[in-house]
């Protein structure tokens, strides 16, 4: 029986659609990340280059707040800081 992790996205680009009009939720939108990355396998095509894959992870990307790794120095440096605590703590 197949996981979830293993589920193919029926209509990829709907989905990508659907989510750059608002989605919030970060584990919802990382599901349907998972399942378009599994139909892009499926048919053979790059994700790195996949309308709606790209589609998807920007709007990951904006939903847990991305660009501040880049434009703010010390929110990269806090956020290593603190995965190289839990690292040890796990």
């Amino acid at each position: 029986m197949p996981s979830e992790i293993d589920e193919v996205a029926p209509n990829r680009f709907a989905d990508a659609l659907l989510i750059q009009q608002g989605a919030s939720n970060p584990s919802g939108v990382t599901r349907t990340l998972v399942r378009a990355i599994n139909a892009c396998h499926r048919e053979n095509v790059s994700t790195s280059e996949d309308a709606a894959v790209r589609l998807i992870i920007h709007q990951l990307a904006h939903i847990c707040g991305v660009w501040e790794i880049d434009h703010v120095p010390e929110v990269y440096s806090t956020l290593t800081e603190a995965c190289e605590a839990r690292k040890r703590a796990c």
